[in-house]
């Protein structure tokens, strides 16, 4: 799962870590946050603020650390939805990368 594994094995969190208490923790923000949301991108970007604000307790509350590359490609995709938002004020990012 993307907690038990996923997290882990790309650096997020240490691999001997127990993920049982913080399992449904992040289950309930991603569900009420994106998937509830439905493929409405309009709704999915509104709950991002509320899903970052809640994201940012939990990698307080847990040890995660943020790898170098995810870090690389965060700032590189912000970096390139600024350039597209100079050219264009309506781009959206979530459309542009829709169904990704």
């Amino acid at each position: 799962t993307l907690i038990s594994h996923d997290a882990k094995h790309l650096g997020f969190l240490p691999h001997d870590m127990d993920v049982t208490e913080l399992k449904p923790v992040l289950k309930t923000i991603l569900k009420e946050g994106l998937l509830e949301a439905g493929s409405n991108l309009h709704d999915r970007k509104r709950n991002l603020m509320a899903i970052s604000n809640e994201l940012n307790e939990v990698f307080f509350t847990y040890p995660f650390s943020v790898p170098p590359f995810f870090a690389l490609v965060t700032r590189g995709l912000g970096l390139l939805e600024g350039i597209a938002l100079k050219g264009d004020p309506s781009f959206d990012i979530f459309q542009a990368s829709f169904p990704y």
